[in-house]
């Protein structure tokens, strides 16, 4: 149950476009918040909450040097995401393959009758 609600918060955190860019950002190292805010022409509140709700996901943590606050990305939580979505890759890829085998042998017991039909 604990790992439902874990990946609720991480593809909640990541539905927003705006977070999903920070995360780039970050990708190349760490950015202060007020770094982050200049980038994205966003106010030290907004950037704000969207640290929040990335923190809180576990997505990115925060340190912090003198009276500068920097983020940094939360590798380790990848290996999570990146889990569940080849679960789900696995799945569906099988399923689409059980999906085309029926398909396939439908189509050739259907040819199969339609051949029986011409005989006298």
């Amino acid at each position: 149950m604990e790992s439902k609600k874990r990946l609720d918060l991480i593809f909640s955190a990541l539905a927003d476009s705006r977070r999903r860019e920070m995360l780039e950002q970050l990708c190349e190292g760490k950015k202060s918040v007020g770094e982050l805010a200049s980038l994205f022409d966003l106010s030290l509140g907004a950037i704000s909450k969207h640290v929040s709700l990335l923190e809180s996901a576990d997505i990115i943590y925060k340190t912090k040097q003198g009276r500068t606050v920097y983020c940094h990305m939360n590798v380790d939580i990848w290996q999570e995401v990146s889990a569940y979505i080849s679960m789900q890759a696995s799945f569906w890829h099988n399923r689409l393959n059980e999906l085309e085998d029926f398909v396939l042998n439908k189509a050739g017991s259907k040819s199969a009758i339609d051949n029986n039909k011409e005989l006298p």
